[in-house]
């Protein structure tokens, strides 16, 4: 083991030979250079494969792994298998993360040999014209969870209502957790992610953050998000929730406070899904698309769901449209928020636009 790196970086790739230099700076400038760099290759069809080649041709750190496309996750198992780092970190290859990360968060972990510690994250949304602005940062506090139990009842307080907790790329694992677990991300189309947290969670006995963001993350428009999700998303939103709250259950912690935080988050996610009608990939006609939107809300697993549920205040008029399955106001509303979107949208652009002209 003392030859072998301290942390393993996993960068999947797939259609990104315009990006895998700039991700490669943000390694090469990190402050921390006990690492290795795994770059799995997604089956692109771009000239990805050429540049991460040259990558690896050059630096001996560099790994250079070829597989059919199977989305991010499996390229992401991928690259765990080939890993040999004492902890593991999965940037994505359009991001950005700040000098000091890497070297931050691994004096951290070392400090309390932890099994996992996190960043906050700096957001930058992606305009229509391919621009990125400053757009906010989620910052948290500094915690330390030193025992199994304390984990349990605190490191999920927050998920999934904000991303720090259900994404990758602002952590740091401990290989050997995910090795002797066999912690895998999964092949469904959405929420791998989380999923792969939830699991990771359910073996840790510590954990601990950092009060700075050092994780740059590049948001798409709203529009471009909504074109990734596939039809069956109402059936990976029920599997992912069905998978959290039994873990949840498992731990003895869904109860109070924690259970009207998972309730709110799994009535917000059916609405958000049933809001996803007018994806153009899609192209449902207005009769299809309030057909999808019933059936969202008519779900066996949400109606039974419902009367246990305990709400947020700000969820109760959500929960009252799934209850009434009232589709037209959901579509009133999905159309303001639109409109809202449109004008944000272009402040940015205009905002961008005063800038070049300074």
């Amino acid at each position: 083991m003392e030859n072998n790196p301290k942390i393993s970086i996993i960068v999947p790739i797939y259609n990104a030979e315009n990006c895998i230099d700039s991700c490669m700076r943000s390694v090469y400038d990190q402050t921390f250079t006990d690492y290795e760099i795994i770059l799995v290759n997604d089956g692109s069809t771009d000239n990805s494969a050429s540049v991460c080649k040259r990558y690896r041709d050059k630096d001996p750190r560099v790994t250079y792994i070829e597989k059919e496309n199977g989305g991010a996750g499996s390229a992401r198992n991928a690259g765990m298998d080939a890993a040999k780092g004492e902890y593991l970190a999965f940037p994505d290859v359009d991001d950005r993360f700040e000098p000091q990360m890497y070297e931050q968060l691994y004096a951290l972990a070392k400090s309390g040999d932890y099994d996992m510690v996190f960043s906050g994250v700096n957001y930058y949304t992606q305009t229509g014209s391919g621009s990125t602005a400053y757009s906010r940062t989620q910052n948290i506090k500094a915690v330390a969870y030193t025992d199994r139990k304390t984990c349990r009842e605190n490191i999920m307080t927050f998920f999934p209502t904000t991303t720090i907790f259900d994404v990758p790329w602002n952590k740091l694992y401990k290989r050997r957790i995910v090795v002797e677990n066999n912690i895998r991300f999964t092949d469904i189309r959405r929420c791998q992610d989380a999923i792969f947290n939830i699991d990771f969670f359910d073996h840790i006995d510590s954990a601990a953050s950092v009060d700075k963001a050092y994780y740059n993350y590049t948001e798409n428009t709203i529009d471009d998000v909504r074109r990734k999700f596939p039809r069956d998303y109402m059936d990976i939103t029920v599997f992912y929730y069905s998978h959290l709250i039994g873990i949840l259950t498992g731990w003895g912690v869904y109860g109070g406070e924690i259970k009207r935080h998972y309730d709110s988050g799994f009535l917000l996610s059916v609405y958000s899904t049933a809001d996803r009608y007018d994806n153009p990939r899609w192209g449902l006609s207005k009769a299809e698309q309030k057909a999808y939107i019933a059936d969202c809300f008519s779900r066996k697993e949400v109606e039974a769901f419902l009367p246990g549920a305990m709400v947020r205040e700000d969820v109760r008029p959500i929960f009252g449209i799934i209850k009434n399955k009232d589709v037209h106001q959901l579509m009133r509303l999905h159309r303001r928020e639109k409109r809202k979107e449109a004008v944000r949208q272009n402040q940015l652009l205009i905002g961008i636009y005063r800038k070049l002209r300074k």
